[in-house]
């Protein structure tokens, strides 16, 4: 029995083994039928698979899930391609898929129905006329593309970018996308400019937030309810990024917080390290002449708010 029982385990695993390389062969025959199917030219129609902002005059920004009629399929990556409200743009090719059974119906169909030579050329001078008069009818030139680096990557969204960093140890421990740079870069409410610039009322003719002492023909000073002096002088125990990435930049965020909300203006200070000790952040004093306010750790927030909750938020920042 037991001489019996040796060969059927052993010829369960090899099915199992066979089983398991034939999924994986159908996965990559898949993979392989959407990478043609993609750079057919009869496949007009593609989904995104990730979100798009325009980098350059002339780009199609688009988000994920959208269906796109591509018009010029281009060698360096960047195709030509309309949304479901007209607009045309420049488009990354690694951001687009096909949807399989749909379009490989179409292009079935497409095959087997014979288009005339004359009307099919007909056609094709039509078709470069709309691209040309598309192109120019606001004034401007889309420009060809020279980065094709577009064409090595895959289509990433940026959550989905700090996770497959996160997963391969490029991102540092506890560290996750910045609450404070997605705020600065959505207006000016949060940057030192907004502060110190005084708000003006509704009638637009006194300022909201200063009051004219006739008699000693200056300002009326404000009481302020609290006011603190901190110095920054370093970080320490800091986790390293792995391998393969390179780091332009280390820094701290701070402002005024009271556990859901920013009550301040958000000052970034630069730090700097040194090879031997890269666990540990340091920061400058004061800078002097023409070295840009980024390196100095002076700086000032302001608040109006009332909340007896008020702390001081700092947040640690790489970039890549």
């Amino acid at each position: 029995e037991e001489h019996q029982k040796g060969p059927c385990a052993k010829e369960g695993n090899e099915e199992e083994e066979e089983s398991e390389d034939e999924e994986s062969e159908e996965e990559d025959t898949e993979e392989e039928d959407e990478e043609k199917l993609l750079d057919n030219p009869n496949v007009r129609e593609c989904v995104t698979v990730g979100n798009f902002d325009a980098h350059q005059e002339g780009d199609l920004t688009f988000v994920k899930g959208e269906i796109l009629l591509i018009h010029d399929k281009r060698a360096n990556g960047w195709w030509v391609a309309e949304n479901s409200k007209g607009e045309r743009g420049l488009v990354p090719r690694t951001y687009l898929a096909v949807e399989l059974g749909r379009n490989q119906a179409l292009c079935h169909f497409k095959c087997e129905f014979q288009v005339p030579k004359e009307e099919e050329e007909s056609h094709e001078e039509s078709e470069e006329h709309i691209e040309v008069v598309d192109e120019t009818a606001d004034g401007t030139e889309i420009k060809k593309r020279t980065d094709s680096h577009w064409s090595a990557v895959r289509a990433v969204t940026e959550n989905d970018t700090v996770e497959v960093l996160t997963t391969t140890g490029a991102v540092p421990a506890g560290f996750r996308p910045s609450m404070l740079f997605q705020l600065l870069e959505e207006g000016e409410e949060f940057r030192g400019s907004y502060y110190l610039q005084p708000e003006l009322t509704p009638s637009q003719l006194a300022f909201k937030d200063l009051v004219w002492n006739s008699e000693r023909n200056t300002i009326h000073p404000r009481p302020t309810r609290v006011s603190l002096i901190v110095t920054l002088c370093s970080c320490k125990m800091i986790p390293f990024p792995g391998t393969g990435v390179r780091v332009l930049s280390r820094h701290v965020r701070l402002c005024l917080f009271d556990g859901s909300r920013v009550l301040s203006n958000i000052h970034t200070v630069r730090a700097t390290w040194l090879p031997k000790n890269p666990q540990t952040w340091t920061f400058s004093p004061k800078v002097m002449g023409i070295l840009p306010s980024l390196l100095d750790g002076d700086t000032f927030v302001r608040s109006n708010s009332l909340s007896s909750d008020i702390g001081i938020l700092f947040e640690l920042g790489i970039m890549y």
